[in-house]
């Protein structure tokens, strides 16, 4: 069954006549009579019943007609989002981001102006850690990473940029003595018992905090792993131990919980964008353009 059949088919039933339908399909008459036939021939079936006067559909012929139409409507759908896509006019982006990132105030916030300003560009957002970003982004199965970048090797035709940075902040149980300081130092930590990240989770932030407390000259007293920064407030919380957490997680104001401000001049973290460097999708270059305005601006 062949598209022009249906468009033909289309025509009769909706006119009632093969004159008529000639007509506005501009081919002669027997042309069209012929490729009717063959199209109830090839379904087994009649889709008109004939007399001298005037032709009326069956039964199978009117189901065939709101099949039809479907079809018919779906292939136009399909012409015209394509011809769309192809303009740039619609599509989609594969965002990935770690946890953290949406708790800065900037990234929602741009993600939001971009679906309002491009409606028929769809987001595909997805939570991965900084690890399966870098290789989602290379297998091509994300287009953008939203990451704080890991201690491992980035992908070939992989870019990373940094985008924003963010002081840490050490979240400490609110009756522990750290609570009641002005700030902080990493070396005041040392003596402390620490909720962190798993090593073999593939959250930046682990290796950051590991380095730190290297240069601080000693090694953490890890009690506790979590992969959720909400949990590993929460743990703080409970009294478990102290965390060291990017700035925006004060947006978890958990009763028990005090954020203490890190003077150490390195006790910072960054997101970076990660992109392939041979990207060929123009909705996701418009939003990297977003993006780094964002960064410009500061929001």
């Amino acid at each position: 069954m062949e598209l022009r059949h249906l468009r033909y088919f289309v025509a009769v039933a909706e006119e009632l006549s093969f004159t008529r339908a000639a007509q506005r399909l501009h081919i002669a008459q027997p042309p069209l009579s012929t490729q009717i036939r063959a199209l109830e021939e090839e379904l087994k079936a009649p889709l008109f019943e004939r007399d001298k006067r005037r032709i009326h559909l069956t039964p199978a012929g009117q189901h065939l007609l709101d099949k039809a139409r479907a079809i018919l409507a779906a292939v136009d759908e399909a012409r015209h989002e394509t011809r769309h896509a192809a303009s740039g006019e619609v599509g989609r982006i594969h965002l990935g981001y770690t946890a953290s990132a949406m708790l800065s105030p900037v990234l929602p916030a741009v993600l939001r102006r971009f679906a309002a300003a491009h409606p028929s560009v769809r987001l595909m957002l997805q939570e991965r850690t900084s690890l399966d970003q870098l290789d989602a982004v290379h297998a091509r199965t994300l287009d953008i990473g939203v990451l704080r970048k890991p201690e491992a090797t980035t992908p070939p035709g992989v870019v990373l940029e940094q985008w924003l940075e963010s002081p840490l902040v050490a979240a400490v149980p609110a009756d522990s003595p750290l609570a009641a300081k002005r700030a902080l130092r990493i070396a005041d930590l040392r003596d402390h018992p620490l909720i962190a990240y798993p090593k073999d989770s593939g959250i930046g932030l682990y290796w950051k905090v590991q380095a730190l407390c290297t240069q601080a000259g000693f090694r953490p007293q890890v009690v506790q792993e979590a992969r959720d920064t909400g949990t590993i407030v929460g743990l703080v919380a409970a009294g478990i131990g102290i965390a060291i957490v990017p700035r925006d997680t004060r947006c978890f104001a958990l009763p028990g919980v005090a954020y203490q401000r890190i003077l150490d001049q390195d006790a910072t973290s960054s997101l970076h964008l990660a992109w392939r460097e041979a990207g060929d999708n123009p909705h996701a270059q418009r939003l990297l353009r977003d993006l780094r305005a964002a960064r410009k601006a500061g929001a």
